[in-house]
């Protein structure tokens, strides 16, 4: 469904959810396909944490939409991701107000800063190392993947599916904006699908990011990330599915005490519908169950589509 959409983040490599069962280059086949995925991540984040060496502050609202091409080549699939971000006051902070106090959700730091405002933040030892106030938005930094299929390879839906990818991520945006790092991400993944019956489908992702030294806070940002995300969908009615994932992800940056800069747990629930004529449209919305460490709450949409050469 999505990753962590955590602003200090957005210019990393960290990997997308990724596909299980794979098309690729077969004469038996019947013609080649390819695919295009629009997605947007809609988030919002309120963020004001210290302590006796550090003070950081997160109040902004943040949109990264993605087009991402999927081609088979021979026996593989390449991806092209080509994203575009907004850093921004933005305009969610009442309905994320009223979706806390509807589920009884934990504010945070909503209620002591301004509305629809942009401040993102961080002193280190009375040295301050970023301070954005202003909106931002552009391309952000593109990503080229290869995977491989391990099972369920081509053709229609298999019980069970697998697959290997590597992702490559290009310093191509701005760096001295969120936008882009300035730095060469590189991840290696392990994804798998398993289908039970017609009505339920789990899957599940693991991931290694090495993180090239980029210009955002790089000596307290590690060199790898670990990653893995689960989760099941079910066929309520028709073409219609429910889908939940867990997200969760280790800290980017050391030498902090504060919560922010820690591993992520991220929660996220929504749907899919499928349509007769081969689009698929999703919708969501995510929320950082570990509180403080990723954005208060991110609605996800997606539109999806299979086509044949």
């Amino acid at each position: 469904m999505t990753r962590d959409q955590n602003p200090l983040l957005g210019g990393f490599g960290l990997p997308s959810p990724l596909p299980a069962q794979l098309d690729f280059e077969d004469v038996s086949s019947g013609p080649n396909r390819f695919s295009v995925d629009t997605t947007l991540n809609w988030g919002s984040s309120a963020i004001d944490q210290r302590s006796a060496r550090e003070a950081l502050t997160v109040d902004a609202e943040t949109r990264e939409a993605r087009f991402i091409l999927n081609y088979p080549f021979g026996v593989t699939q390449l991806r092209l991701q080509v994203p575009y971000h907004y850093i921004g006051g933005g305009t969610l902070d009442s309905f994320i107000d009223s979706f806390h106090d509807t589920f009884s959700l934990p504010e945070g730091a909503r209620p002591r800063q301004p509305q629809d405002a942009i401040r993102v933040s961080y002193q280190r030892d009375g040295v301050t190392l970023f301070d954005q106030r202003t909106s931002d938005s552009g391309l952000g930094d593109v990503s080229l993947e290869i995977g491989l299929p391990l099972s369920g390879k081509g053709g229609g839906k298999a019980d069970r599916s697998a697959a290997a990818w590597a992702s490559l991520k290009l310093p191509t945006a701005d760096e001295d904006e969120l936008r882009g790092s300035g730095a060469v991400d590189f991840s290696l993944s392990l994804v798998g699908e398993r289908s039970f019956g017609t009505r339920w489908d789990t899957f599940a992702q693991v991931s290694l990011t090495w993180l090239g030294k980029g210009d955002l806070l790089p000596r307290q940002q590690r060199n790898f990330v670990a990653s893995a995300l689960g989760g099941v969908a079910v066929r309520v009615i028709g073409n219609l599915h429910a889908k939940l994932q867990l997200d969760a992800h280790s800290a980017a940056f050391d030498g902090s005490d504060l919560d922010y800069f820690d591993d992520a747990f991220i929660l996220s629930v929504g749907g899919e519908y499928r349509f007769d004529n081969g689009w698929v449209f999703d919708a969501g919305v995510s929320e950082d169950i570990a509180v403080d460490q990723s954005p208060d709450l991110v609605l996800l949409f997606g539109l999806y589509r299979r086509f044949r050469d």
